[in-house]
């Protein structure tokens, strides 16, 4: 089934993305000075990803509205699982100082599971979701141990702590917002309806063919 406003939803992060990774690679190639670290182009990714996985928590409630599907979701977690693996395959040959072990893509996965068995147990997810909110941001209690654990940066860290209460927020919103005539009845434009249904491919493709094109107009440019 496929939903009118998550698709836009899903577009709109997937527009953001490029954005963004296209300032970030130019940035790796010293073709500009943004700051990465602070303000905007800090917050910016994190927007990105929260997108992404607030859209995960809505679709969660299409894909098991009757009841959790066990095929359904072993089919997702087999395609996001080799996804995940592509990316840190990749990152791991390309950048091994800072390659992503656990970034959005991973926590989608890990998130897709745990949501499932929020579907149907709402004041459950309703307890998790202000208690993850209120240990980081309230308490202080946040995920650092992890990396320092591993000893390890990365380009993109997204860890299911505390970033699993942005897919509960999006499953406890997604009835609400599909009750809304409005948002059922938008004519999704094809690019968006492009963007939408093939968000998964786009995202893994995505950052190779603007590194590609950086490259060599890097090699270009020195001859």
């Amino acid at each position: 089934m496929r939903v009118p406003y998550l698709d836009i939803l899903r577009a709109v992060a997937v527009i953001w993305m490029i954005i963004f990774h296209v300032a970030y690679d130019v940035r790796m190639f010293n073709l500009n000075e943004i700051n990465f670290a602070e303000g905007f182009w800090f917050a910016f990714p994190r927007v990105i990803a929260g997108t992404f996985l607030f859209c995960v928590g809505i679709s969660l409630n299409y894909t098991h509205a009757e009841k959790v599907k066990s095929t359904a979701m072993l089919k997702r977690l087999k395609k996001l699982g080799l996804s995940a693996l592509l990316v840190s395959l990749g990152t791991y040959l390309v950048f091994p100082s800072q390659w992503i072990y656990f970034g959005t893509l991973h926590c989608i996965l890990v998130g897709s599971l745990l949501g499932a068995f929020f579907v149907h147990h709402r004041k459950a997810a309703w307890i998790v979701m202000l208690c993850l909110i209120f240990l980081q941001y309230v308490a202080g209690f946040d995920i650092k141990w992890v990396s320092n654990v591993l000893q390890r940066p990365s380009m993109d860290f997204i860890p299911i702590y505390p970033w699993f209460w942005v897919i509960l927020a999006g499953l406890l919103m997604g009835p609400y917002l599909s009750r809304n005539s409005f948002l059922m009845s938008l004519k999704t434009p094809k690019i968006f309806d492009l963007l939408g249904r093939h968000s998964l491919v786009i995202y893994l493709v995505h950052q190779p063919f603007i590194f590609g094109l950086l490259s060599l107009y890097q090699y270009l440019d020195k001859k």
